[in-house]
């Protein structure tokens, strides 16, 4: 019997594909669902008759019943591991801190585009074990994988991996940055034996002592895509992927104004009594909203909070200059918001988001743009990032209407 621990997207993937293989499989999760046949992930769970745990990336080596497993000598994979290991197709790897979904869906666009069969799975929200139950051995896979996925990765199966950036994010997760910085660099160790690593300059000045430099290949950034809020580093890595399956610089260019970037990434909302609003959701790190507030001139509203990730927000005090006129924080993390940038701007602290959505609205005048980048997890009142991004979108279209 196999035990799936996590009922979330990766797992129930992971449960759908191993069924489809045959194999018996329970479930278990902090939030059991008898109708699905899903138990409860308590420390007492029995593991006789257990040959096998996959792990979900929402949970952590920490858990008891990993513990317990490892105790006994029972194997622990995550879901991304078991996928790879039955993965036929040829893949490339995508991670960094920030901008991997954006890359890894424009690489499968620009390939699509110019011929080259290709589909982004894995934490783009699309499980790699739910591809493998219809899967076309043509396309070329862009797996986007998080540092909880590389953590637990070991199979060599990508043909090249890219590595975006470096910089603190999920320490809430990971014990130290050195931690996350390994489970980051762990992609190397997931190449075939002659799959080289494709890195920006800032990944390898930050993690050099990490990296097996005679692996590494890096990627040189232009300018960016500036009508689709894309980074240079993005389009940089884009062309270097594309790059390895024959695919020239002037085709990627020619295909990026079609790119439909994914929701919640500096997306436009609405104008509303000569007020703009833009949904930057994804933006649940320190290093995310500085990069959303490098595309703004001023002035903003900028409503920030959520759950806290274990990051100083000082970083943010140079880059609001002459552009924040007003901070909402919300949640867990307004305190240690008001903490670190108090001094400099006027923070209101409200509990819900509703309220810093609301607040927002009435601080802004003529001409000024509300910008939604948390800068904090979702977990303290959604279930994700894009449910708060919904929920934003929605209370600004209902001010509208």
């Amino acid at each position: 019997m196999i035990l799936v621990l996590g009922y979330g997207v990766s797992g129930k993937a992971a449960v759908l594909f191993l069924k489809k293989l045959g194999l018996p499989v329970v479930a278990v999760d902090r939030r059991p669902d008898v109708n699905a046949g899903v138990l409860p992930d308590s420390a007492d769970f029995p593991m006789d008759g257990i040959s096998q745990v996959i792990l979900s990336p929402g949970i952590p080596s920490t858990h008891p019943l990993v513990k317990k497993a490892k105790a006994l000598g029972i194997e622990v994979i995550g879901e991304m591991e078991l996928a790879l290991r039955w993965t036929k197709n040829r893949s490339v790897g995508v991670t960094g801190s920030n901008g991997k979904t954006t890359t890894a869906l424009l690489t499968a666009h620009v390939l699509n585009a110019s011929g080259v069969k290709a589909r982004a799975v894995g934490n783009v929200g699309v499980a790699l074990s739910s591809y493998l139950l219809n899967p076309d051995p043509e396309e070329i896979l862009i797996v986007e994988l998080s540092s909880f996925q590389l953590e637990t990765l070991r199979v060599k199966h990508f043909e090249f991996g890219v590595y975006l950036n470096l910089l603190p994010n999920h320490l809430d997760r990971h014990a130290s940055m050195e931690e996350y910085a390994r489970a980051k660099a762990n992609l190397q160790h997931c190449l075939k034996p002659d799959g080289k690593l494709l890195v920006s300059n800032q990944v390898l000045q930050a993690s050099k002592d990490l990296l097996q430099i005679d692996r590494v290949e890096v990627f040189e950034e232009n300018g960016p895509f500036a009508p689709l809020f894309l980074p240079a580093q993005n389009v940089a890595a884009v062309q270097a992927i594309a790059a390895k399956f024959d695919v020239s610089e002037e085709q990627v260019v020619a295909a990026l104004p079609s790119f439909k970037k994914p929701p919640h990434r500096i997306e436009y909302v609405a104008e509303s009594a000569g007020v703009r609003y833009y949904n930057d959701s994804k933006a649940t790190s320190v290093e995310a909203v500085l990069h959303a507030l490098s595309w703004f001139s001023g002035p903003l509203v900028l409503i920030v909070g959520g759950k806290d990730k274990g990051s100083p927000y000082v970083p943010w005090i140079a880059a609001m200059q002459g552009k924040v006129k007003k901070i909402v924080a919300y949640g867990e993390a307004a305190q240690n918001i008001a903490r670190d940038v108090g001094s400099f701007y006027a923070v209101d602290r409200v509990d819900l988001f509703s309220d810093a959505v609301a607040a927002a609205q009435r601080e802004a005048c003529l001409g000024d743009t509300v910008l939604l980048a948390p800068g904090c997890s979702s977990y303290d009142q959604f279930e994700s990032y894009e449910e708060r991004g919904d929920v934003f979108k929605m209370l600004v279209m209902g001010v509208r209407a």
